[in-house]
């Protein structure tokens, strides 16, 4: 089973590119948008269209590793899911770091919140934390970790077999575990995986939505005065 830690390199990965390339653009749109050269609507179009090339190639090489050197399982099928679920978390962990740094702009600070936003997805995406109150499972439902981890988990379990030593063997003769639909049981992750992995597109595509929208808002003159407003009485205070 593809561990926690490798969605939350993904996501961390997204958010680091992000961090390399995106304050840098941002500032430089801010500048001509004051000039009425081009809108938001340009700016986050042009720059999803030069990050997506970028992203797919590594997510390709991801696929492959996984599926073929991991032996996860050896099928175009495994590739191509695995390819597909690093891309969303890379995309999304860039779309959560344009929302940081389009709300702040020091960029230390947006990278500390994007970890630990980070961070608590992966704990919360459904191996490391079985069982969660409903307050967290909710908000636990707008996390693509949780998609991803349901939908690689029965695609890459269903038709493992396990064995153990004589030590480990129960009374009865038999492993603990000896199949990956017990893996899945155990973990409540068998689920439907094509659900899942339609779910998972969905919340990228939200994902960068959700950030443009923040940037459309925080462009606007209206909302940056009242910011604008709002810091002035809390320095005068």
């Amino acid at each position: 089973m593809v561990s926690c830690d490798a969605r939350l390199i993904w996501a961390i990965s997204g958010m680091l590119q992000n961090v390399a390339i995106y304050p840098s653009e941002r500032d430089v749109f801010y500048r001509e948008e004051a000039d009425n050269c081009y809108s938001a609507e340009t700016f986050i179009l042009q720059y999803t269209t030069l990050e997506v090339p970028f992203e797919i190639v590594s997510s390709l090489a991801f696929g492959a590793i996984t599926a073929y050197a991991a032996n996860l399982e050896r099928t175009v099928k495994m590739f191509f899911i695995s390819a597909f679920n690093c891309f969303c978390i890379i995309n999304c962990g860039e779309s959560v770091g344009i929302m940081f740094c389009t709300f702040f702009s020091h960029v230390g600070f947006s990278v500390n919140l994007t970890s630990v936003v980070l961070s608590i997805s992966t704990i919360l995406g459904g191996i490391m934390s079985l069982n969660i109150n409903d307050v967290l499972q909710a908000l636990n439902h707008l996390s693509p970790i949780k998609y991803s981890v349901a939908n690689l988990a029965p695609y890459s379990m269903r038709n493992q077999h396990f064995t153990c030593t004589d030590a480990q063997r129960l009374p009865d003769g038999r492993c603990p575990v000896e199949t990956g639909q017990q893996v899945l049981q155990l973990y409540n992750l068998d689920k439907d995986a094509a659900m899942n992995v339609m779910a998972l597109g969905i919340c990228t595509i939200a994902y960068r939505i959700v950030a443009y929208a923040l940037l459309k808002v925080m462009r606007s003159h209206g909302v940056m005065e009242k910011v604008r407003d709002l810091g002035r009485r809390l320095k005068r205070k």
